[in-house]
């Protein structure tokens, strides 16, 4: 799995977001199994970026909901999220 889609699921959850959307099933696969078996992430490419993830997953009060919607399908929200996952990947 490559970075910006973990990139920008971390930085929804950094500016406070509970709704977050992605068009990728691996992203959402990979945030499960940082959830439930963060210590078998630890040898993981992006472990310091997964274990980000789920800090601010555990700390926040809110619920976080996690979505898979259709890529390039025109959705708004899944574009925008693209082009700033993009960006925070090279950051």
């Amino acid at each position: 799995m490559n970075r910006a889609e973990p990139a920008g699921i971390a930085a929804a959850l950094i500016n406070k977001h509970t709704h977050i959307a992605t068009d990728r099933a691996g992203a959402l696969r990979q945030m499960r199994n940082s959830i439930h078996y963060l210590q078998r992430m630890k040898w993981h490419r992006h472990a310091k970026l997964q274990e980000n993830i789920v800090h601010h997953i555990q700390l926040s009060k809110d619920t976080i909901h996690l979505y898979k919607v259709k890529a390039h399908a025109g959705i708004l929200g899944n574009e925008c999220a693209d082009a700033v996952a993009k960006c925070s990947a090279k950051n």
